[in-house]
């Protein structure tokens, strides 16, 4: 869901006093809450009066809980999100600490720098999407990954020099190789992350005292070309 420009709103200074201010946070809450909601039951495909009738209540409760100028009850917004599958994710921030007071493991409220937010909007992006590629850039892409957990031959060799590092983490080293322009240096630079010789982030032309050079080498082209494969 583009979550709508409130923030723009809610930044614009109108008073000092802190129950005003406490005032336009609430307000800004209701307004994306009731918004998410009703996007959420249009992408389910459900009427008010459809939802009211799944939930056990008239259809003025469901427009009643829709609607930004009411107050609402967290037990029936919840009550609401479950009977479309959703759920809601709250936290609680003071300072740099962040406390998740939501039940959902699996996705994570976490605290961006503006920073962050400033790349995103300049990629034209929101701050989830943004994060969620760049993760996914820095683990080293799912299609690397899916490789080196294959049955493919060149990929079980891999896996034999893997020592304590995981796929992931070699898989992200491979990425920085890939992105290296000339061939001699991806061949080289791929060679040092089968001989875990990377250090402190670089990837020189260095000698491995435990592997034999040819045999990775050899190792280091295969697996280049079969990278290039995907």
């Amino acid at each position: 869901m583009k979550k709508p420009n409130f923030q723009a709103w809610l930044q614009q200074k109108v008073s000092d006093d802190p129950e005003v201010i406490l005032a336009g946070k609430l307000e800004y809450l209701r307004l994306y809450l009731t918004d998410a909601m009703r996007e959420i039951r249009n992408k389910s495909g459900l009427t008010q009066a459809q939802l009211a009738e799944k939930l056990g209540v008239k259809q003025a409760a469901v427009s009643k809980l829709e609607s930004a100028l009411k107050e609402h009850e967290l037990e029936s917004v919840l009550h609401y999100l479950h009977a479309l599958g959703a759920d809601l994710l709250v936290a609680v921030k003071q300072g740099d600490d962040l406390y998740q007071a939501s039940d959902n493991e699996g996705v994570l409220l976490v605290d961006v720098p503006d920073v962050v937010f400033q790349k995103a909007l300049a990629a034209n992006m929101s701050v989830r999407e943004y994060v969620r590629v760049a993760v996914k850039k820095f683990s080293g892409g799912d299609d690397v990954v899916k490789f080196l957990e294959s049955n493919d031959p060149t990929a079980v060799k891999v896996r034999e020099r893997l020592g304590t590092r995981t796929i992931q983490e070699v898989a992200a080293q491979l990425e920085k190789c890939l992105s290296l322009s000339e061939e001699e240096d991806r061949i080289f630079a791929v060679k040092n992350v089968l001989a875990a010789n990377v250090t402190g982030g670089q990837m020189n032309r260095g000698t491995s005292d435990e592997f034999d050079e040819i045999e990775l080498l050899d190792l280091a082209e295969e697996l280049l070309e079969r990278l290039a494969d995907i």
